[in-house]
């Protein structure tokens, strides 16, 4: 899910064609956070409140156990998420084959047991979902499953098969209109079927149909059935698609991604869902905001309400897809995740952490996400930032990548500089800021010699290249403010100062913003 609000123009019948509907991006929030910034989305809350069906909690699913060990497993399971789960649902280059197996080694160590196979640029799971995976790519699929099951982990598939919501800065093509679900139609729900068939064969058992991200109107033929009520032709879809499975596999499972998935009030989408969806269907919500900074038992017991069943919760950290498609300026996520109640696994279904574009740099956050699902009561957000370090393989130099990361926590939940570099700030210790930009100014050069894992340095190397000229700027800036007041020597460093923020300050990726400030702080009394 990019993150991202939507403006719906009435349904006029008019379709999708790009000359008679516009899709109008809008609402967008830059919450500006200290020096640097981070995007979260509110939308705003039309609803009126509904009838509210009963709820449902989905059935556990319990395998055989030793009765010795069965109340010990009970009073854990009590204190830990049902489902602990990683999502790859972003925008952006999905994850390799090789990427996606030392992820599954990766969440084996760190409590999850559950991977939502979700990227949006995979065009058999979108744009082509009605298409077979050919030979090859069906063999690497299989592969997955299998390696995901050896590691403990329920491999869940997700198939969007409704008509994509173009990015800002693509367009609304014909063949997405072409190969857009058409709902009402017996052929487009046999080749559903017969996609989630191959992938039951394969060992899948429990299919997410998404309806996350696509245009929220119906074709003309579909018009014919369903007027302009989009949501229940999803529900219908997937109660079909629910019996079907059922029929060919008891296990069978069907998770579904509402076109509104997110928010605390009551919509008419929820509305139809609660009335019409199975209520063994678990339904995905993204907490209060599409980017949600808190996510709290008393939100999710109002969800659970709406949606007729706890909700089960896509969360978007630390995924970093937004900061290149809304924001357009590139931001890694190293920080832990705050601000989820200490006793939300007893409120909600379960929990799927949607990482970032890069696999390597997700894996600290992931860490410390695997070890809030596992022990929510217990969980210590600072301690699970510098283990989860360690959970990178090939990073012989722990303080070298921690001090990389210190410039890499800002995010939705983190606000203030890197409390580090704001300490030898607020002291005015030029002797140890000296040593800091040196060290800054080496870092890249010095984490190429001692990191082993070529993967995390081709991921970082953008920022870590701006962090080492950010740190060469820091040193002109403080030789600058040593050279003599109204001398020549002291105006020119102040010049050559000034163009090197302003070429810093235009480059996209953003890291250490705070040491832009303190320049450009410095450079204000010149």
């Amino acid at each position: 899910m990019v993150e991202r609000n939507r403006v719906q123009l009435g349904d006029n019948g008019e379709g999708v064609d790009g000359m008679k509907r516009t899709v109008v991006w809008v609402g967008v929030l830059v919450a500006a956070l200290s020096a640097g910034s981070a995007l979260y989305l509110t939308h705003p809350e039309q609803e009126k409140q509904g009838k509210v069906s009963s709820v449902q909690a989905p059935a556990a699913v319990v395998g055989s156990k030793d009765a010795s060990n069965q109340k010990q497993e009970d009073k854990k399971a009590a204190e830990s998420f049902a489902i602990r789960g990683v999502i790859e649902g972003f925008y952006g280059a999905p994850w390799t084959h090789d990427q996606r197996l030392s992820m599954f080694e990766f969440m084996s160590r760190n409590h999850y047991n559950t991977y939502v196979y979700a990227p949006k640029d995979d065009p058999y799971q979108r744009l082509n979902w009605a298409l077979l995976y050919p030979e090859q790519q069906a063999a690497q699929m299989q592969e997955l499953i299998t390696k995901a099951a050896s590691n403990g982990l329920s491999f869940v598939y997700s198939i969007s098969p409704g008509l994509p919501l173009p990015l800002p800065s693509q367009p609304l093509t014909a063949e997405m209109k072409q190969k857009a679900i058409t709902f009402s139609s017996n052929e487009d729900r046999d080749l559903l079927i017969a996609k989630v068939e191959q992938l039951r064969k394969m060992g899948v058992h429990t299919i997410m149909l998404s309806f996350d991200d696509v245009l929220e109107e119906l074709n003309d033929k579909d018009r014919g059935i369903y007027g302009t009520n989009y949501a229940e032709a999803h529900m219908q879809l997937a109660n079909t698609l629910l019996v079907e499975g059922k029929r060919k596999d008891p296990k069978f499972q069907l998770w579904f991604a509402p076109t509104r998935y997110f928010g605390v009030k009551d919509h008419v989408y929820w509305q139809t869902l609660r009335e019409q969806l199975d209520p063994s269907i678990q339904v995905i919500w993204t907490g209060p905001e599409i980017l949600s900074k808190k996510i709290d038992s008393a939100d999710a017991d109002k969800v659970a309400q709406l949606l007729g069943r706890k909700p089960l919760i896509w969360d978007n950290y630390p995924v970093n897809d937004f900061t290149y498609e809304i924001a357009k300026a590139p931001q890694l996520f190293f920080g832990p995740l705050e601000s989820r109640s200490v006793d939300l696994q007893k409120h909600v279904a379960g929990l799927l952490a949607n990482p970032m574009v890069q696999p390597e740099s997700s894996k600290p956050a992931l860490y410390s996400i695997g070890q809030y699902l596992n022990r929510p009561a217990s969980y210590d957000p600072d301690k699970a930032y510098v283990e989860g370090l360690s959970e990178v393989s090939g990073v012989s130099r722990l303080d070298l990548f921690n001090k990389f990361t210190d410039y890499s926590r800002r995010s939705m939940f983190e606000q203030e500089w890197n409390p580090k570099f704001k300490a030898l700030v607020d002291t005015n210790d030029t002797a140890r800021l000296h040593k800091e930009f040196e060290e800054l100014r080496n870092l890249r050069i010095a984490m190429q010699k001692s990191t082993a894992n070529k993967q995390l340095l081709k991921e970082i190397d953008p920022w870590l290249m701006k962090l080492s000229r950010e740190g060469e700027l820091g040193l002109q800036t403080l030789q600058m403010l040593t050279t003599a007041q109204d001398s020549p020597e002291r105006a020119q460093l102040a010049e050559k100062t000034r163009q090197e923020l302003i070429a810093l300050q235009q480059e996209p990726y953003k890291i250490g913003e705070e040491i832009l400030t303190f320049v450009d702080l410095s450079l204000s009394k010149e």
